[in-house]
């Protein structure tokens, strides 16, 4: 029998990845590559941009690595879909040529949103279950229309970066609910574009086209993205959407008051709602699931994998995987980690006050003078630090969305350690179910082809028969109390902090960090 295949395309942060699935086997294959977003040359110093054509080109190689690797056909693969980070912005012209494309960490837009906050703050919140953000496409076409007006002027179509490789892939220009609902200019509640806001800000209605759910077919692809790909012309394109959400899909987390934390660059931790859930302090963001008709409630616990590898190269520099080898030494060090706690890479959102990340480590030699091997304890803080963020932002949550959840869905890069795992299912007290492997927001848009290929009836159908997860983690009862204490010690340690990094102080220390980054 021919094997039907599924390819899941993930733009991130780093890199592409992509995924094949057997749809009826479920075995998986993964390639990715690296990419880096430079330094923008006509914008600040928080200005960067995307360099598509290359990004393209990586793309490609990637799906033809990927059907290398497992030996499949073209033939084989039945459905394509594209999921990528959220906060993307990509604007193409009449002709469908980019005339500007910026990633999520593009923040020049920082001075139009401080005035976005002051002039329309809680009314847009209202609107779009989102206080206002640099990151926003809203508070870029802003800075465009002061520093580029030609740009604007030239503009037919705003894009996500995953509307951006759909377009690529198959000519159809359209946006995603998931990622349309990141912009700052769309609905919550209605699930449309929100017009008046559009009009306004004055920016021409043509702009913001068609929205799709993830799942629907969008065409089929391309010659030229064929040949590109490795792939057959024709071969279905389908809508995803943003990554975090459809790292949900991919270990299952559909249901009304299921919780995820997709725990890979940064760690979005989000709860799935019925309804739509806005929070009055504007702390949390609110937005769609890839699920049709369901939302997502987000709090954020920070670049826990971007920090974890800085601090592995830090430790470990000989190691040859040294992000491994600082778990595997942190499990060696007790509850506690010997007096040592942190904050680095683990923070609790609140998306009213954006800032640099800053975090603290609290050392003491006292209980580890004798110890053989000392450094175990700074390995085990940091990421305790991390499962105590997870909690936090999980109870922030829970503010907001009164729920108790059962059980947490942990997915990313980081739910491969089962020392992860395990500490997290201890700090919270929780059982955790880790994804089966390192891919889920690439699994997530598989599934989503799934969908438009004609495999699956809905999104949902499609998810409960094609997501994976490992073992259930749960928590060790001989260290509920111990877990307990360590966490009510790093709440003291952020209070402490918050303290120590007021608004003065940090007006001096943020231009010195960002001097550092250049």
């Amino acid at each position: 029998m021919t094997r039907r295949r599924l390819m899941g395309i993930d733009l991130g942060g780093g890199g592409v990845r992509v995924l094949l699935l057997d749809a009826d086997a479920g075995e998986v294959t993964i390639t990715s590559n690296s990419w880096t977003f430079p330094r923008a040359h006509d914008a600040p110093a928080l200005g960067f941009d995307l360099e598509l054509d290359s990004m393209w080109s990586l793309i490609g190689q990637t799906s033809r690595e990927c059907l290398q690797a497992c030996g499949a056909s073209a033939a084989e693969v039945v459905g394509v879909a594209v999921t990528a980070l959220r906060f993307g912005t990509v604007i193409l012209d009449g002709s469908g040529g980019v005339k500007f494309a910026v990633p999520n960490r593009d923040a020049r837009g920082t001075a139009e949103f401080f005035q976005l906050v002051a002039d329309h703050g809680d009314a847009i919140l209202a609107e779009t279950g989102l206080w206002p953000m640099p990151i926003h496409a809203s508070a870029r076409l802003e800075w465009l229309k002061k520093n580029k007006p030609e740009v604007i002027s030239a503009s037919h179509r705003l894009l996500s970066l995953s509307d951006w490789a759909n377009f690529r892939l198959c000519g159809v220009v359209t946006s995603d609910v998931s990622q349309a609902g990141c912009t700052g200019l769309f609905n919550l509640v209605k699930r449309a574009w929100d017009w008046d806001r559009i009009d306004a800000m004055e920016f021409p209605r043509e702009m913001f086209g068609d929205i799709r759910s993830s799942g629907e077919l969008l065409g089929g692809l391309s010659s030229e993205a064929a040949r590109d790909l490795g792939l057959l012309e024709q071969t279905p394109v389908s809508a995803a959407g943003s990554d975090t959400q459809c790292g949900l899909l991919g270990v299952g987390a559909t249901q009304t008051g299921d919780v995820a934390v997709v725990a890979g660059t940064t760690a979005p931790v989000q709860a799935v709602c019925e309804a739509a859930a806005i929070d009055p302090a504007g702390r949390l963001w609110s937005g769609h699931h890839v699920v049709p008709g369901k939302y997502v409630l987000e709090s954020n616990g920070g670049p826990m994998g971007e920090t974890l590898s800085w601090m592995s190269r830090l430790l470990y520099p000989d190691a040859a995987d040294p992000e491994a080898r600082l778990f595997a030494e942190a499990s060696t060090a007790e509850v506690g980690a010997g007096g040592m706690l942190s904050t680095f890479g683990a923070e609790v959102m609140n998306a009213r006050a954006p800032s640099i990340p800053f975090g603290q480590i609290t050392l003491t030699h006292m209980t580890s003078v004798r110890d053989a091997s000392p450094r175990r304890f700074l390995a085990r803080a940091v990421v305790e630090g991390y499962a105590c963020a997870v909690r936090a932002n999980l109870e922030q949550l829970g503010t907001v969305t009164s729920d108790e959840p059962q059980r947490l869905h942990l997915a990313g890069g980081m739910s491969q350690s089962a020392v992860f795992a395990q500490l997290i299912a201890n700090v919270l007290n929780l059982a955790v179910v880790p994804s089966k492997g390192p891919a889920s927001t690439a699994l997530g848009a598989a599934i989503c082809a799934a969908v438009g290929a004609g495999l699956y009836r809905d999104v949902m159908g499609a998810s409960e028969a094609l997501a994976q997860t490992g073992a259930e983690v749960l928590p060790e009862v001989e260290f509920v109390e111990s877990n307990a204490a360590l966490y009510a010690s790093w709440l003291g340690l952020r209070a402490a902090s918050a303290e120590s990094t007021t608004p003065a102080a940090m007006a001096h220390i943020t231009p010195w960090a960002l001097r550092m980054s250049d």
